[in-house]
């Protein structure tokens, strides 16, 4: 081993130790210390949502207790009527001014008082019979242990038509005639879904009633199997770590950061738990950022310290050796970017460097016309097939093939045969949309011609078993959109819905105007749908840059890297499927663009 190795060698080593050492406790310590700040806002963010939550469920509360302080209209409900007239003259005059008050001081689904009363019946007053005993609401008044007077149960009368029902139930207690009355209020569950979604839609909160059912998990479309909150696979790690507002939870291989906060201000809602799950791949991206930051300095530290190590170990060991290094290193591939040997000296030694600087310039010279050799020979082979392709491309004569579809479409109507003259006459039409339409932009309306022209076709294939609706609104009519990008998605909709199922296929094509200036096309089907590691699959096959890799939906990625270079990375597909209901791609372009693609004054969904 020679000195300048063992000088370089014990040098870098040190340097390099040094460097790591420093980065790896540099992106370890900021990793905690923005692991502490986002448990810190993660709690603040739940305890916000909490009171929301709270201040929203107590605003109603105050409205069914103007009932229970009204004995007038208590009164009025309980008492026995002998005609019909008589209640009908209560019912205008009394109970029908609160209802009305109640239903549009606010946003209330039902409004429904329950008596004992069987003379005062109404559409929104009914009888506490069998049936209204064995109801859940019911039930949980009667059972409460506490002697609540308020409850928060979720409706069983809706279960069927939609999910996520939330009643309040608030007894009423007639002192004078110990009768029973109770007065519920059902609320949909999107006026707590509105306030989930201002905190934040990667995170999944979960809201659970004090009876254990869940009412919200916001990463579910729906709640009609009513699931509890018991049935969560964290459930029993949350009731471990009851202590803690927040502890680490792993799940199927992923880390999440589970923060739970209970309401304890009323005892309507005393035990109400939410319940927030913040995935910490999501959480932890600004420490990645800076762990890659720090290794990417460590690199350019690292190399720079042993380029300096470097530079010292040569000026240490002289000519010589510089001389002996250059030529052990000398390949083919490295020739040209060899420099000049620094000649000092006409003894010996400098002679030597001299002539070895000769031989390099010779090399790189003879390298230099071999290159430009071939570079001749690939240009002249280039140019060749470009020869041929343009020989190819000028035999097929589109308007040869419209006369030709033109002429047997004639041909078939002289003979009887319209149904096949039709399919002959929507073929040409296709053609000519297609070939003869110049520019890579056009407008919406014409790109729905090459649809519908499309379906057509297919329709006299499938027959009955294709069904086809469009509805897009005049003023989208001129919004351009790069050609055949939304004949591409129908197309792929047919190859993988309609070739593949017996049942009759119906694809929806509409559009609306989304805020920011922006149009949303969207296409649907009512196919079998994907599941979500085959909807997974295709998203990421989308999102590919490079064509190398990817063999299945080349279209939609094809359409979708299209638009992300014309406009930007907020436009583009997005993709929604389920096993149940079918696929639905949509397409989000900006209204005002020009001719180029260019966005005029569009704004972009991040704001900016």
């Amino acid at each position: 081993m020679t000195v300048r190795t063992k000088i370089f060698a014990a040098n870098a080593l040190v340097g390099v130790l040094l460097l790591g050492l420093l980065t790896y406790y540099m992106s370890e310590k900021s990793g905690n210390i923005i692991l502490n700040n986002t448990e810190e806002d993660v709690g603040r963010s739940i305890s916000q949502l909490a009171q929301n939550i709270d201040n929203l469920l107590q605003s109603y509360e105050q409205i069914v207790d103007s009932l229970y302080t009204s004995t007038e209209l208590q009164d009025k409900l309980l008492k026995h009527y002998d005609t019909f007239e008589e209640a009908q003259d209560t019912y205008l005059n009394y109970v029908q001014p609160y209802e009305e008050w109640i239903t549009t001081s606010k946003d209330i689904l039902r409004f429904s008082i329950y008596t004992d009363n069987p003379t005062f019946q109404y559409a929104q007053v009914r009888t506490i019979d069998e049936e209204v005993k064995q109801s859940n609401w019911y039930r949980s008044v009667q059972d409460s242990k506490a002697g609540l007077v308020k409850s928060w149960t979720i409706s069983e009368d809706d279960m069927l038509l939609r999910s996520g029902v939330l009643r309040l139930t608030q007894k009423v207690y007639n002192a004078p005639s110990n009768r029973e009355m109770y007065v519920t209020i059902d609320l949909e569950e999107r006026l707590l879904r509105n306030l989930i979604s201002s905190e934040g839609k990667e995170q999944q909160f979960i809201i659970a009633l004090p009876d254990g059912h869940v009412l919200i998990d916001s990463w579910r479309q729906s709640n009609m199997n009513a699931s509890r909150l018991a049935d969560y696979a964290f459930y029993d790690e949350m009731k471990k770590n009851s202590s803690l507002s927040s502890f680490i939870y792993n799940q199927e291989g992923n880390a999440f950061l589970l923060t739970s906060k209970s309401l304890e201000s009323r005892g309507s809602v005393r035990g109400l738990t939410i319940v927030q799950l913040t995935p910490l791949d999501q959480m932890m991206v600004k420490v990645n950022e800076m762990k890659r930051q720090a290794v990417v300095l460590f690199i350019i530290a690292m190399l720079s310290s042993i380029l300096l190590i470097y530079l010292i170990s040569i000026r240490l060991t002289g000519r010589l050796t510089q001389l002996a290094k250059r030529m052990r290193t000398v390949n083919a591939d490295n020739v040209q970017t060899l420099t000049h040997l620094q000649v000092s000296g006409n003894d010996e030694i400098g002679q030597l460097c001299r002539n070895y600087n000769d031989m390099m310039d010779r090399i790189n010279q003879l390298i230099t016309e071999v290159y430009e050799s071939e570079l001749n020979r690939k240009e002249l082979k280039l140019r060749n097939r470009e020869s041929e392709l343009y020989a190819l491309q000028t035999q097929i004569n589109p308007h040869y093939l419209f006369n030709t579809l033109n002429a047997i479409c004639g041909s078939l109507l002289e003979n009887g045969d319209k149904a096949n003259a039709e399919i002959v006459k929507l073929l040409a039409r296709s053609f000519r949309n297609v070939l003869n339409r110049a520019g890579h932009l056009i407008d919406l309306k014409e790109e729905m011609d090459i649809v519908e022209t499309y379906l057509r076709i297919q329709a006299f294939r499938f027959g009955e078993r294709l069904v086809y609706e469009v509805d897009i609104p005049e003023e989208l009519a001129d919004c351009k959109i790069p050609r055949l990008s939304l004949q591409t998605i129908v197309e792929n909709m047919i190859v993988h819905v309609l070739e593949k199922v017996e049942r009759v296929t119906v694809v929806v094509i509409h559009a609306r105007v989304m805020e920011g200036n922006q149009c949303l096309l969207t296409v649907e089907d009512n196919g079998p749908g994907m599941l979500p590691e085959q909807l997974r699959g295709v998203i990421e096959g989308m999102n590919i840059a490079s064509d190398l890799t990817v063999t299945k939906h080349i279209g939609l990625r094809n359409v979708h890297q299209r638009l992300r270079q014309m406009y930007g990375a907020p436009y583009g597909l997005q993709l929604e499927s389920g096993p149940e209901w079918g696929t639905r791609v949509s397409i989000l372009l900006p209204l005002n663009t020009d001719s180029e693609g260019g966005v005029i004054h569009a704004e972009r969904p991040d704001g900016r």
